[in-house]
């Protein structure tokens, strides 16, 4: 029984290795199975998913094949402005005219084996896909010619799995239908060699001087490597570069033994440069525009579009030769006649303008959607040569009042627009006790009203201004309050930059560019809506996609506070007004003029008049349109003279009268004027104030120390609830009180002395005329001629700090009017 028992519990051996055989065998076939069965299902959805995107491809077309299709422009009215030709006229080369020696280099260099695989090298295919895996993502490509030449023709850059399967299938057909010659023929054609240049004919000729035929090896393997990276090895741009690239495509012609060991130890030895056609900057790429009157406009495009996340990562010469129609918010006509005026150097009318170290660039905008009407980078402006001066930053002197001082302080205290300020002879900042700032007449004018203040541009009520926003306001209200309207401080230094009273004066780094001061002038003619600047609408590719182009708006501030704004500075134009020398007879306008002084070390140093500036500017809005104009000379090569700098009235308005012809022709005159929101009230005749805020606010600017040669103080009525309205007092030369309206004893200072009545009618009181603008002289007073004997920043005093204060590389000083 003991024994039988053990037998039965003994396993079976044999039995237990053929269920274990079984078992494993059927795991094999059921992975085999299920892995068969996954690889079907995605080849399956492989295929559907290719047909898919191959039947999405743009249309192939014969058209597109041959040449680059150039880009559109269109203006406003969607009417065809000009076709925009990339580079010189192509010089087309037939493939029975290019010589081996340069065949053999392209194909050395891009694709060995064109003529033994079909539309893909399925082999270098999976070299590139090792080599990507061992030495990383990208490190090697594998695109065929016929692979290049589907995706300049039909496709864009992006790396995608739809752009690639629309690029085999693209190949495919391309393959089908044209021979392997006329691919290569396509591609030598088609292929972009950097400075605006197409096809290897032109290539050659445009480096060289030659036809094909009479390139030398070296030549030849240059332009085979230049298609790479067109930019980097651009001869012109880094010799080095270009020549190990040719090195490169050398050492791959003997390895694919297209040439002898010979051959390549004496084109090694060539010197590329040799017969390289002598250019300096103006002369590269093409300087034959089309439309020459349109290239700063143009110009814009290219930033816009480079700036765009469809064309970010696109070599822009290839996005503009992709066929695509670009409808724009120009107006031609007014960017014609800009540009003409721009160039007319006879519109100018001494020889100091119509030199070429003068220059004059602009910028016009609708004023209720920051479309951009027109742009002028400089006279004879040429795109890729020259630097668009309508996107290049200058000191901007007074225009930038508004933003730092009186803007400001009616966003953040609801200031009226006859809130007074306490002006001074001189006056030493609170943020720099080292410089003393005059106003352009180096007088005092008393308690001037902030109307009149801006009118007159007078330099020290805006500083005291700004020093009470941020004692009242918060110390970066200013700082805000600006880059609202685009004037951002917190890029410069790096972020490390502090407000001062120089950038008030448009000084310091208060260096702007006339796009970005249309741009913020415009908000204020816009209801204190920000609108960025656009000069494109939409764009429509070659396969009929619409993209569009949205700009940057956002509410900047109250609209009170621009309505408001927008009042004071329409009397820009009337008398004692700082453009009060032209005439704008039928338009609703408003305006800030600026000039911008020079550090008194280089006044100096060169023996100038201290009224000399280097810069000036006018700003200014109808409810239509905005227009910057700034004007200056190259002072870089020509250094600081008499005849490189605007020196007295005359010159100082140069760019007034500009403004004014050029708004005149192209305002419809309709009448429009700014509408005067509810926020607003009118208050004591032709004033305003924000609603409910009150006739006047407590002015503490008004109380600050005295920095003139006599003790000044005064006092102001903010109470419009006192039976006689609005009072002010203030000290005159004699230390007597000199009164306006009914000031109440308490108010007044012990043992106050009282100054005779009729000597008030000398005084300063707000704004008048007698003292404000200098009418007591037979020549009208113009801000813009600068402060005789002070520049805004100590210049011309002996005892003051002769500081650039805060001024760049300290050679500017803060201006101003």
């Amino acid at each position: 029984m003991e024994s039988n028992f053990k037998r039965s519990k003994q396993p079976d051996k044999k039995s237990e290795q053929k269920k274990q055989s079984k078992s494993k065998s059927s795991i094999i076939k059921k992975v085999f199975l299920y892995g068969a069965l996954l690889a079907l299902v995605v080849l399956v959805i492989g295929a559907v998913l290719f047909a898919y995107y191959a039947s999405q491809a743009p249309a192939f077309s014969d058209e597109k094949l041959k040449d680059p299709v150039p880009a559109e422009i269109y203006d406003n009215n969607d009417a065809l402005a000009t076709t925009l030709f990339q580079g010189q006229k192509r010089e087309y080369v037939s493939i029975e005219d290019v010589p081996e020696q340069v065949t053999d280099a392209v194909l050395a260099i891009e694709d060995d084996r064109f003529y033994e695989h079909g539309a893909i090298d399925f082999i270098r295919l999976g070299g590139a896909v090792v080599n990507n895996i061992t030495d990383g993502f990208a490190s090697q490509g594998a695109s065929t010619i016929t692979q290049q030449v589907v995706k300049r023709a039909f496709l864009t850059e992006e790396q995608t799995l739809e752009r690639k399967a629309q690029e085999a299938y693209l190949s495919y057909r391309l393959e089908q239908e044209y021979s392997k010659d006329d691919i290569l023929e396509m591609y030598l054609n088609k292929i972009y060699y950097s400075d605006g240049i197409y096809g290897i004919r032109t290539a050659s000729l445009y480096y060289f001087d030659k036809e094909l035929a009479d390139l030398n090896i070296a030549e030849s393997a240059y332009l085979a490597g230049l298609s790479n990276l067109p930019n980097v090895y651009n001869l012109y741009v880094d010799p080095e570069a270009a020549q190990n690239r040719t090195d490169t495509v050398l050492y791959q012609m003997l390895q694919h033994e297209r040439i002898t060991q010979a051959e390549y130890d004496e084109a090694i030895n060539i010197d590329i440069t040799e017969n390289l056609v002598q250019r300096d900057e103006s002369e590269r790429a093409s300087t034959e525009q089309e439309d020459p009157e349109y290239a700063s406009y143009i110009n814009h495009i290219k930033r816009e579009l480079q700036q765009h996340d469809e064309f970010r990562n696109r070599d822009i010469n290839e996005v503009l030769s992709s066929g695509i129609q670009i409808y724009t918010n120009m107006d031609t006509e007014v960017q014609s006649y800009l540009q003409n005026m721009t160039n007319n150097r006879n519109y100018y009318y001494n020889d100091k303008f119509q030199s070429d170290d003068f220059n004059i660039a602009s910028t016009i905008l609708d004023t209720s959607t920051g479309g951009l009407v027109a742009i002028s980078g400089g006279r004879d402006y040429q795109d890729i040569v020259d630097n668009n001066l309508a996107l290049v930053q200058h000191n901007v002197g007074s225009t930038m009042k508004p933003f730092l001082a009186y803007g400001p302080a009616i966003e953040n205290m609801e200031w009226a627009t006859n809130q007074t300020i306490q002006d001074e002879q001189s006056y030493t900042p609170e943020d720099s006790p080292n410089n003393t700032i005059y106003n352009y007449d180096n007088r005092s004018h008393g308690n001037v009203t902030m109307r009149d203040a801006l009118r007159q541009s007078f330099n020290v009520p805006a500083v005291k201004t700004f020093e009470t926003v941020k004692e009242e306001a918060g110390n970066s209200a200013p700082e805000e309050f600006a880059r609202q309207v685009g004037l951002d401080y917190s890029t410069k230094n790096e972020g490390e930059y502090t407000l001062s009273f120089n950038d008030v004066l448009g000084g310091g780094e208060s260096r702007f560019s006339p796009l970005q001061m249309a741009q913020a002038y415009a908000t204020l003619g816009n209801n204190g809506e920000f609108n960025e600047a656009q000069s494109i609408r939409y764009i429509v590719t070659a396969e009929g996609e619409k993209i569009e182009f949205d700009n940057e708006t956002h509410k900047a501030m109250e609209d009170s506070t621009a309505f408001m704004l927008t009042d004071m500075l329409k009397d820009t134009f009337e008398p004692n007004g700082s453009a009060d020398y032209i005439q704008m007879n039928g338009l609703n306008i408003a305006a800030k003029t600026g000039t911008t002084s020079l550090d008194t070390s280089i006044l100096e140093e060169n023996n100038l008049p201290n009224n000399a500036a280097k810069d000036a500017w006018i700003v200014g809005y109808t409810p239509e349109y905005t227009m910057s104009v700034w004007t200056g000379f190259d002072n870089a090569n020509a250094g600081y003279s008499e005849d490189k700098l605007f020196i007295g009235t005359d010159e100082h308005i140069t760019p007034q009268w500009f403004f004014r012809d050029m708004m005149q022709y192209l305002s419809t005159y309709n009448g429009q004027d700014f509408e005067q929101p509810d926020s607003v009230e009118q208050i004591n005749g032709d004033e305003f104030a924000v609603a409910g805020g009150g006739f006047w606010n407590n002015n503490s600017s008004s109380n600050n120390d005295s920095n003139s040669d006599s003790d000044s103080s005064s006092g102001s009525n903010s109470d419009d609830n006192s039976s006689n309205g609005t009072w002010s007092w203030e000290y005159n030369e004699d230390g007597e009180i000199e009164t306006q309206g009914d000031v109440p004893e308490s108010e007044l200072p012990d043992d106050a002395e009282l100054a005779e009545p009729e000597s008030s009618e000398s005084g300063a009181g707000s704004g008048s005329d007698s003292d404000a603008g200098g009418s007591e002289t037979s020549e009208p007073e113009e801000p813009a001629s600068e402060d005789p004997g002070a520049d805004g920043s100590g210049s011309g005093s002996s005892t003051e700090s002769e500081s650039g204060a805060g001024s760049e590389s300290d050679s500017e000083a803060a201006d101003e009017e």
